[in-house]
């Protein structure tokens, strides 16, 4: 054996271990990206890494970023659709029992508001002492405007601006109308009230309201006073109506005597204004006249409208209605549930106060800290009635050219909102021979056991165009939710070890 000491020995250069070359950092993070994705199952991905060609990877790479380009470019084409909160309403059932809602506020409101039995007796209260002719006279003429009078004929009130009303300046208008207005008992038959087949005291069941027609008896309504407290002390009320047809609802009958009307000047002649409202609306522009000597049968054909939930993300102005929740900027008042005739009330009342200064409480949802509109206002009041009598809604004058005055009201519906569509059949009662009777009959009852209820939603949602997405993903690049998470995955893994080999490379030159 031949030993070799030093001839196939190279000399180390310095003392210590010798150190390998490192292969180059791209190099090495190319070929880690090449195999991560090579051997992924992300669609075309492991054909654009692991064919042997240039060309066939170039090819597949081409494939690969038309079908992305494809599927984002119709994702948000999706996306702009969606931002476009389209609202769609649709006919959830036409079979949702009537017991679901609250049956109808009924207002009765004579045309003529007083009885004038009283009339003696109230230029005694509300005159002074030993008045004068002229006063007299006055006063005379003021009950007959407020006779007839409601929000919509304030040109009446002008007359009296051409009088002395200095000795009558003090009068408070709702106290004088409260005294002189109908009481139930003198409107009302007695024992001729019936609800849900079951007889009532008339006075039990209606109650004193103020609305746009001035004091009406109403029934099953939740703004006045006592209304309210009837609701804190039974729990049924507002009353509800499972049942439907003729006989079935609300049922009562008006004395039509003429012994209470005013015989002075031009004669009203008695008769009805019937009013179907919610049991939280203030009022309602849609009435009935009931004329003596008849039997009136109104039918209610009730709907609901609902707005989902999913419609929150919009804003009012958008979705043009209001959740219970959410405040009007316009609807400064907090004692009545928004809808759009409540909203309506009170902007009116507003503008009443601004023109005049004053409010109007027979009328309109009271103002706190406002004075009552008094006869010395009585001047303002009618000079500005067209303002007040007209409603101008939304941005009609960029469409209209209408040179009336008017009032700006901007009040959207209510998202959870109920309709109440009716129909009258009059028919002449038929009295015996040599009655004196003149009676005003009516019921009102719904049409039938069910209602339609239709509900408004978002057109296309969250969930829709996540649904969307998954589809145009799917079909233009085979990719699912685990694709996601495995691309991550691999992008993850490779930022990793690139950073990892660039703080070796420092390390190494830092040597």
């Amino acid at each position: 054996m031949l030993l070799y000491t030093k001839e196939l020995v190279a000399p180390r250069p310095r003392q210590g271990l010798l150190r390998f070359r490192n292969k180059p950092a791209g190099l090495k993070f190319r070929e880690r990206l090449r195999s991560s994705f090579a051997h992924s199952s992300i669609p075309g991905m492991q054909h654009v890494f692991g064919e042997p060609h240039l060309w066939q990877r170039c090819l597949w790479l081409t494939i690969v970023l038309a079908a992305v380009i494809t599927g984002f470019s119709l994702y948000t084409v999706l996306r702009h659709r969606h931002s476009e909160q389209l609202l769609v309403s649709l006919i959830d059932t036409t079979q949702l029992p009537v017991y679901h809602i609250d049956f109808p506020a009924v207002a009765v409101c004579p045309w003529s508001h007083f009885n004038w039995q009283r009339a003696p007796s109230a230029l005694l209260r509300f005159l002074p002492r030993h008045p004068s002719a002229e006063l007299r006279e006055t006063f005379q003429q003021l009950l007959a405007i407020l006779d007839i009078m409601n929000f919509s004929n304030f040109k009446r009130i002008r007359i009296l601006s051409n009088r002395n009303l200095t000795r009558i300046s003090h009068l408070k208008l709702t106290d004088l109308m409260n005294y002189m207005t109908y009481r139930c008992d003198e409107l009302f038959v007695a024992d001729s009230c019936v609800f849900d087949e079951t007889p009532y005291d008339c006075c039990k069941l209606f109650v004193r309201e103020q609305t746009v027609k001035g004091h009406c008896l109403v029934f099953n309504s939740m703004i006045s006073e006592n209304s309210r407290k009837n609701h804190l002390t039974n729990k049924f009320y507002p009353y509800k109506l499972s049942t439907a047809g003729e006989e079935s609802g609300l049922k009562f009958t008006i004395n039509g005597s003429y012994s209470f009307m005013n015989n002075i000047g031009t004669q009203t002649p008695f008769g009805l204004n019937l009013m179907i409202k919610e049991p939280r609306q203030w009022s309602n522009e849609m009435m009935y006249h009931l004329y003596p000597d008849t039997e009136n049968f109104v039918a209610v054909h009730p709907m609901v409208t609902e707005t989902s939930t999913n419609t929150y993300e919009m804003s009012p102005s958008k979705r043009r209605c209001y959740f219970d929740n959410e405040k009007n900027p316009g609807f400064q008042n907090t004692s009545l549930t928004y809808n759009r005739q409540n909203c309506r009330a009170v902007c009116l009342h507003l503008v009443v106060w601004k023109t005049c200064h004053c409010s109007l409480p027979a009328f309109l949802p009271p103002i706190e800290g406002v004075p009552e509109c008094g006869i010395k206002d009585a001047h303002c009041l009618g000079f500005n009635s067209d303002i007040f009598t007209y409603v101008k809604m939304g941005e009609q004058e960029k469409y209209i050219n209408d040179s009336r005055q008017g009032h700006f009201c901007d009040c959207p519906d209510n998202c959870n909102s109920r309709q109440y569509k009716m129909s009258l059949n009059v028919r002449k009662l038929d009295y015996p021979k040599n009655s004196t009777e003149r009676l005003i009959k009516a019921q009102v009852y719904y049409s039938q056991r069910v209602m339609t209820k239709i509900v408004t939603k978002l057109k296309y949602t969250h969930i829709d165009l996540l649904a969307n997405f998954g589809g145009i993903i799917s079909l233009y690049i085979g990719a699912s939710v685990m694709s996601f998470v495995e691309l991550s995955f691999v992008l993850g893994k490779l930022m990793w070890a690139f950073f990892k080999d660039r703080r070796l490379k420092l390390k190494v030159y830092s040597k």
